[in-house]
């Protein structure tokens, strides 16, 4: 149960978000990009892949994506992980991306460039070296087969 609430945390935290940039947009009138047809199946996408990697980290990690607490105890390869090492990323990436097109909050894109400036130094600082810490050279295997962040 503990995993699962800890899962369910990220969403919270990308729901705020969206209110936040949301409640700016209507307080000082800043609009964005508005592209509902693009933005929406972006967006559906992005919360599947996000879904699929969660569960992922539940049924095969034995834990979650969130990187301070309960850790997988297994290194997920299946799935998305089998082409990227940080399908996660992509998908939070696209969701923001998704958002920002579909809903037209200008905010959702400095979230957008606030999160990929943050997973540019958090992976390999921290995530990277952490995993290799933890899952040794059945991890330094993985990253010679699978890149980081474009798919082969």
């Amino acid at each position: 149960m503990r995993a699962f609430l800890r899962a369910v945390t990220f969403p919270a935290v990308v729901l705020t978000t969206i209110a936040v940039c949301w409640n700016v947009r209507v307080v000082f009138g800043w609009r964005g990009v508005h592209l509902p047809a693009v933005g929406a199946p972006l967006t559906l996408a992005a919360f599947g892949l996000i879904a699929w990697c969660n569960g992922l980290f539940l049924a095969r990690g034995e834990g979650t994506a969130h990187p301070f607490a309960a850790k997988t105890r297994r290194l997920v390869i299946a799935g998305p992980y089998r082409y990227v090492r940080n399908p996660m990323m992509w998908g939070v990436g696209s969701l923001l991306a998704g958002l920002a097109l579909w809903t037209g909050i200008s905010g959702l894109w400095v979230a957008l460039g606030s999160f990929l400036t943050f997973i540019l130094l958090f992976v390999p600082l921290y995530e990277e070296r952490d995993m290799e810490r933890r899952f040794g050279e059945e991890y330094r295997e993985y990253c010679r087969r699978v890149p980081r962040w474009v798919p082969r």
